[in-house]
């Protein structure tokens, strides 16, 4: 087992091959990850059998992991205590997705042991809270050895294969009640002067972030640290920065990122009030997969019942496997 600590020190052929067919795993992801979680320490362990790159695990050590926490003085206990006490996580980075690529043969389990401790050799070294694999199918969470307990959360992402090449062709492969409702967003958002339109970069970050925020504060969730640097570089990764405006004034915004034939819509931002904001920037993301003929598009977790009616249906990436790395931790994966 190898460790890198960038991915610059990879094989840029090796790492892409290995990640072939596999969203947001590029070689090209991970230096636009490594640049917005500058904050954050990446170990990359690697398994080589004959040279050649056969599996991988992308660890991040982390201080200011946004977890689910109530506001006020709960939350600030929790990040005094990250602070000192790092998470070592396992993931893809800015992409809801896993970190852990391993081989679908017989090597399978013996890498994935090999991984397992090595990773928990490094959690010992950085002193960490705990070690987390996340966004792990239930297949994957399952027979681990080592003390990892599997934990299966609340919130899957939500996902559509794209069989279309054009708005209309979407449409008319749906019903016509769908057809119908597309129709009268239409009507009624431009009666309301809502128009969305498309950039290659972010215009005025401070006004997103307000927006974005908005939405955190409405779901209670605790706001991403590297939202900031995530707009300021959504170049490195020819993103889409889409912006809903309610007669010249901004009211909702959304990214949209793209890896390995891959649709991500992340940063959502909307303004109190204001009808058919969301649902414009839905469709609009919608038209630009179909532009880049993308195969696949996510959507993240939340607002189920519409992402549904658009014909999303749920992730099984809702699952982790946790190990304690101190006697509170590991109490706490024993009985997760």
């Amino acid at each position: 087992m190898q460790v890198a600590h960038s991915v610059t020190e990879v094989n840029e052929t090796a790492w892409n091959e290995l990640s072939t067919g596999r969203p947001f795993q590029s070689h090209r992801w991970y230096a636009f990850g490594e640049r917005v979680m500058s904050d954050c320490k990446p170990f990359y362990l690697l398994a080589f059998q004959e040279g050649k790159l056969i599996g991988r695990a992308t660890l991040w050590e982390i201080h200011n992991e946004p977890l689910p926490a109530p506001p006020g003085m709960g939350r600030a206990i929790l990040g005094a205590i990250l602070r000192r006490y790092p998470l070592l996580v396992c993931r893809s980075p800015l992409s809801n997705a896993s970190g852990l690529i391993l081989p679908s043969d017989s090597l399978r389990g013996g890498v994935l042991g090999a991984i397992c401790e090595s990773a928990l050799s490094l959690s010992k070294q950085t002193r960490s809270l705990a070690l987390m694999f996340d966004f792990l199918s239930k297949q994957e969470s399952e027979n681990w050895q080592n003390g990892f307990a599997s934990i299966q959360m609340q919130d899957p992402g939500t996902v559509m294969q794209n069989r279309w090449r054009s708005m209309d062709e979407y449409l008319q492969d749906g019903n016509k009640k769908d057809r119908q409702h597309y129709k009268r967003t239409l009507r009624e958002a431009e009666k309301l002067g809502i128009t969305v339109e498309r950039h290659s970069q972010v215009q005025d970050i401070d006004a997103v972030l307000a927006l974005i925020h908005n939405v955190d504060k409405r779901y209670g969730n605790a706001p991403s640290p590297w939202m900031r640097p995530l707009l300021e570089n959504l170049g490195l990764v020819n993103g889409v920065w889409l912006e809903a405006k309610q007669n010249g004034k901004l009211v909702g915004c959304g990214a949209l990122l793209f890896d390995n034939e891959t649709q991500l819509t992340a940063a959502l931002g909307l303004a109190d009030d204001v009808p058919y904001a969301y649902l414009m920037l839905g469709y609009a993301s919608l038209e630009e997969a179909f532009v880049r003929n993308v195969h696949t598009l996510r959507w993240g977790s939340g607002a189920y019942d519409v992402k549904q009616n658009l014909g999303f249906t749920l992730e099984d990436n809702n699952y982790i496997t946790l190990a304690g790395t101190n006697p509170l931790t590991k109490l706490a994966a024993r009985f997760a």
